[in-house]
Order: structure tokens, then C-alpha cells, then sequence
């Protein structure tokens, strides 16, 4: 979600412009050790990804795309990377995660693809459904 700037609004979550919702990979987040200085990492943003936090592609078809971050010259020990895509600040957990099983819960029920979930076979974009595998 870039801005004429360039730069992403930080106020929004990162798909909020094109109004699709991620599935929740877990509630917190996920604790990054060992991190390659100025190595290009993906996050990923549609939480389908087997290799989370990273992105492994399994948003093909879905609208996300994975989210670029360089890590630092002078990176951190540790990092705590957002799990459940909901970050106002991505990559990193920003506690949105907190009061997200009730926003979730109430949001699939309310979903007005609600009826197609079982045919669905990725993800509902527009509640963060995803089938039981």
C-alpha cells in the first residue's frame, strides 16, 4: 500500500486499500533469530504460507503479494515478526493479534460469501476464511 510518496501508510494494515482480508497464521507472533544482514526478505501476507513468517507463494490467485523487507546492515538479535497479517506496521507485531479472535470470529460470520466458503478452495479474501485441512 504505497502512497504517491512511495511510502506505505503505516496507519493501515497492508491490505486494506484493496479490501481483501488474510487468513490468521496464529495469534502472536513469531520470534526471528539468526537474521542475514541486508538480506531481502518476504513476509508473508496473506498467512496460507507453509513457511511462515515467510512467504512461500501460496498467495498465487488470492490478490496478495508477499511483502518486501531488507534486514538492517546492524540487525537485531531477535525479531518478533507479526503472525496474524493484521500488523499496522509489517513486518514486525504490533499486538493487533490481541483482540483479533473476536473480529475474525464475527467478521466470517458476517461475510456475504459466507454460503460459497465450502467450495472455496484457498481462501475467502473478503473474511480470512480458509478450509479446514
Amino acid at each position: 500500500m504505497a502512497s504517491e510518496s512511495g511510502k506505505r501508510d503505516a496507519s493501515k494494515p497492508v491490505d486494506s486499500r484493496e479490501g481483501r482480508c488474510p487468513a490468521v497464521a496464529q495469534y502472536g507472533y513469531y520470534t526471528v533469530r539468526g537474521l542475514e544482514p541486508g538480506k531481502l526478505m518476504k513476509w508473508c501476507t496473506c498467512g496460507l504460507s507453509k513457511k511462515q513468517p515467510w512467504c512461500d507463494s501460496a498467495h498465487k490467485g488470492t490478490g496478495f503479494k508477499s511483502y518486501k523487507w531488507r534486514v538492517p546492515e546492524k540487525p537485531q538479535t531477535m525479531y518478533s515478526i507479526c503472525g496474524c497479517k493484521h500488523t499496522k506496521n509489517p513486518p514486525f507485531c504490533d499486538g493487533t493479534h490481541v483482540n483479533l479472535p473476536m473480529e475474525m470470529e464475527a467478521k466470517q460470520a458476517a461475510c456475504p460469501k459466507k454460503a460459497e466458503h465450502p467450495e472455496c478452495c484457498k481462501m475467502c479474501t473478503g473474511c480470512g476464511w480458509v478450509p479446514d485441512f
